[in-house]
């Protein structure tokens, strides 16, 4: 896509790249109204050079730091011993009044946001399987009062993108998506996400647009001034990011903010460990049906052409002893192609016993099934127990030995098979 069409220059484009102002949740009009007033009032009454100015009034938090210096200001200039004016008096009252207002609103409306938490939670908790838990957990972010978020995983170190969700602009979150696969960023400790995967703790990270150390091409591409980020969990282990911000609002991500996406990410990283189970689970019903399948065309005579050996009209065509036809040595081959090193041995456990014969570490083998690294430690400690194996050269050494014994029966003819 050309730089002329692509969503990202059109956002550049509309974007005037100036700082967005304060931090948190924007105050209603009519309040922030209130607050200007009973600090212009403390300007008159008051030395107005300690106060600070009206514009900086942003956000609920700075709306109370101002009325918090109002406050001391005011009962500073009460202790001088001058006679204070009723003005004053009557000034100290309201300033009062407001802040504990602001302070009731404020724990209300993170009680709405906690929430929102245990709703979303909730909806990642309906997914049945990983991949569809992945394709929601982005938007389901979004709906805890982000604009945006992205959902990644790590492997190798490498933090790689896997989906992104922005608010109304599919198009966009698609470009930013592509941008973060073409450059995923090593986690090498030159970017703020290493403190993710190293203390397992959330970030939050401001003046993104100045700010080295950065997924730089995800940041040009966003625009993001601000974003809060949370490790996912699974088995102990980092295996993924989340990360938010709340660009259209042009806000800065705040410390509840952080808070909200912790606790999120936290039910993710359960949600995940739950639906791989899951998946493991339906690939062993899938095994079993197809096995309980072939037992059945056996017992029946029905092998159709899809059996190995077999050509057209179901006539075998290779490695027949004696000239011997018929389902029985066909049924045997196949199964013998198909099954595991061990039968106490999952199918998983087996795809991680071959990419340990081929010299894959934990962290590549953990890329190649696309889980985490914490998840292959303990299928390789799964393996060496049911293998009766003492460490990983071992449990090899007896998938190469019965490798060759397999080999060897089948192409031994039918004393092979007794």
């Amino acid at each position: 896509m050309g730089e002329s069409t692509s969503r990202v220059a059109f956002m550049r484009r509309c974007d005037t790249g100036g700082r967005w102002p304060g931090q948190g949740r924007r105050m209603p009009r009519a309040q922030s109204s209130r607050v200007v007033d009973l600090l212009l009032a403390a300007r008159r009454l008051l030395d107005d050079g300690r106060l600070p100015h009206p514009e900086h009034v942003v956000d609920l938090g700075s709306a109370r730091v101002v009325l918090r210096t109002v406050w001391a200001e005011a009962m500073s200039s009460l202790g001088s011993g001058s006679v204070p004016s009723p003005d004053l008096v009557s000034m100290l009252g309201e300033v009062k009044e407001l802040d504990e207002q602001l302070l009731l609103d404020e724990l209300a409306h993170s009680d709405r946001a906690l929430q929102g938490v245990r709703a979303a939670l909730a909806q990642l908790g309906e997914a049945r399987t990983s991949t569809t838990l992945l394709d929601t957990a982005a938007s389901t972010a979004c709906s805890l009062g982000f604009d945006r978020s992205i959902i990644s995983r790590v492997a190798d170190s490498l933090w790689i993108p896997e989906r992104v969700h922005v608010e109304r602009d599919p198009a966009w979150a698609e470009e930013i998506l592509a941008l973060g696969r073409c450059h995923p960023q090593t986690l090498d400790g030159r970017i703020v996400e290493t403190e993710m995967v190293r203390r397992r703790t959330s970030l939050l990270v401001d003046e993104v647009q100045e700010r080295p150390g950065v997924n730089r091409p995800i940041a040009d591409a966003s625009m993001s001034r601000s974003y809060c980020a949370a490790p996912i969990l699974v088995h102990g282990v980092v295996a993924g990011f989340v990360h938010a911000d709340c660009y259209y609002q042009q806000r800065n991500v705040d410390p509840l903010d952080r808070q909200l996406l912790t606790l999120y990410a936290q039910g993710l990283g359960q949600a995940l460990t739950r639906t791989m189970v899951l998946d493991e689970m339906d690939q062993i019903r899938a095994d079993a049906d197809r096995l309980a399948r072939r037992i059945t065309d056996a017992r029946e005579g029905d092998l159709g052409d899809g059996w190995w050996g077999h050509g057209e009209n179901g006539r075998v065509t290779e490695g027949v002893p004696g000239g011997q036809t018929g389902p029985q040595r066909s049924i045997v081959d196949g199964f013998l192609r198909s099954a595991p090193v061990d039968p106490s041995l999952t199918r998983r456990e087996v795809e991680v016993l071959r990419l340990m014969a081929t010299g894959d570490t934990n962290a590549r083998i953990a890329t190649r099934l696309v889980i985490s690294e914490g998840t292959v430690k303990s299928h390789v400690k799964h393996i060496l127990r049911k293998l009766g194996a003492a460490n990983r050269a071992e449990a090899v050494s007896h998938w190469l030995r019965a490798e060759h014994d397999r080999a060897g029966r089948m192409s031994a003819g039918p004393a092979g098979y007794r």
